[in-house]
Formats: structure tokens, C-alpha cells, sequence
């Protein structure tokens, strides 16, 4: 199982964050959140972070945003272009969350 997330070529939102306060941001910023079970795969690279995980749709922009834990380093704000295929993944595979 691949755990480089800079295989996704994802953009930081902020490279130092806590897990609350990315949490916080995903619910505030997309029109869909999802609770994912721990070391789900976006794209093949296993996500890291302290369960729940969350991931969030911005749809407009066909984006994933999301959070991850880099070992030795810290928790991240990130997002990386999605497609119809991984947003549907998502929404089988995760349980969607109100409040988004």
C-alpha cells in the first residue's frame, strides 16, 4: 500500500494544522463530507490520520479535500483533483456526514 501523498500532487492549504481544526475547515468549505474507516485509499495512497477521517467534495472545482498525517512532521491540509469514479468511491465507501 503506497503512502506517499505526494504521489497525488496535492495542493497545500495549510502544511501545519491539527486534525480538529482540518476537520473544521472541511465542513465549512464543502458541499460534501464524508466519514471514511481508517487507511482509505484516495487514488491508490493510503491516508493517514487518527480515525475519524474526513473528506470533503468541492464539487465546483472537481476537488478532494482532505487532511493527513505525515509521519515525523505533521497534520496537513490538503486537496487534489477528484473525478466522478473516486467522488463515487467516496460516497460508497464513506458514511456521509450532515452539517456540511
Amino acid at each position: 500500500m503506497n503512502r506517499c501523498v505526494n504521489k497525488l500532487c496535492p495542493e497545500i492549504i495549510n502544511p501545519k494544522i491539527t486534525p480538529e481544526e482540518a476537520i473544521k475547515y472541511i465542513f465549512k468549505k464543502s458541499s460534501e463530507v464524508y466519514e471514511m474507516p481508517e487507511h482509505y485509499t484516495i487514488k491508490g495512497v493510503s491516508i493517514l490520520g487518527e480515525a475519524p477521517l474526513y473528506v470533503g467534495f468541492l464539487k465546483k472545482k472537481k476537488e478532494i479535500l482532505f487532511y493527513f498525517k505525515k509521519p515525523c512532521y505533521s497534520t496537513m491540509l490538503l486537496k487534489t483533483k477528484g473525478s466522478d469514479e473516486e467522488f463515487e468511491k467516496i460516497r460508497t465507501q464513506g458514511r456521509a456526514v450532515s452539517g456540511a
